[in-house]
């Protein structure tokens, strides 16, 4: 399995749907047409399948953050748990195509570990509602059909914060509803890959 960051890791993952991207697969509006975040995925998805390069994407400060945070957050967790994670490369799902995962760690087979590390502020909010943020359930979800976890454990984490404050933790168990919907959402956007990729290499050369 291809550690995190490396070209092979890259090279597994691209012109796949992942779980980081799950939340945008499954935006729609209203009236059931893509959503433009959704829209969007589908192009940079199929322009990674043509290309074989994965689309770069603007790292801002907030996002190194969590990057260069990364590391601290585990050791803050193993530190309060007395567990140990180990690292994760790239899961393709087990009967999905181009679809998989890539967990910022994982504790023994079934249970998965996500990391933020997001703006105090966003922090905050977390803590205080106590619970797993709603726009990261659809990762999680993903990674748990594809990984085969049972359960996430979701670590926010904030050093900037007084010691005692600095460290949140919940798990997170998808119900079998929310697996289905996440594993039809991933099939569906896919197929939608698949029509716009034949629908180009099969045009005629003019």
């Amino acid at each position: 399995m291809s550690k995190q960051g490396t070209a092979q890791w890259f090279a597994d993952r691209t012109g796949c749907l992942t779980a980081s991207r799950m939340a945008a697969a499954m935006s729609k509006l209203k009236s059931g047409a893509d959503s433009a975040e959704r829209k969007a995925l589908k192009i940079e998805v199929l322009a990674e399948r043509l290309t074989g390069d994965v689309v770069p994407h603007y790292v801002t400060p907030a996002m190194q953050h969590g990057i260069d945070t990364e590391p601290a957050a585990k050791a803050a967790y193993s530190a309060k748990t007395g567990l140990l994670i180990d690292e994760c490369g790239f899961i393709p799902h087990p009967t999905i195509l181009h679809y998989g995962c890539s967990p910022d760690g994982r504790i023994g087979d079934t249970l998965g570990i996500e990391v933020k590390c997001p703006t105090t502020a966003k922090y905050l909010s977390w803590r205080l509602a106590g619970v797993v943020p709603d726009e990261h359930k659809a990762q999680m979800t993903a990674q748990c059909v594809c990984a085969g976890f049972d359960e996430v454990e979701f670590i926010a984490f904030d050093p900037r914060l007084p010691r005692h404050l600095q460290l949140f933790v919940v798990r997170f168990r998808p119900t079998q509803e929310e697996r289905d919907a996440v594993e039809a959402a991933a099939r569906e956007f896919l197929a939608e890959v698949d029509e716009l990729f034949e629908q180009l290499t099969s045009a005629e050369v003019v």
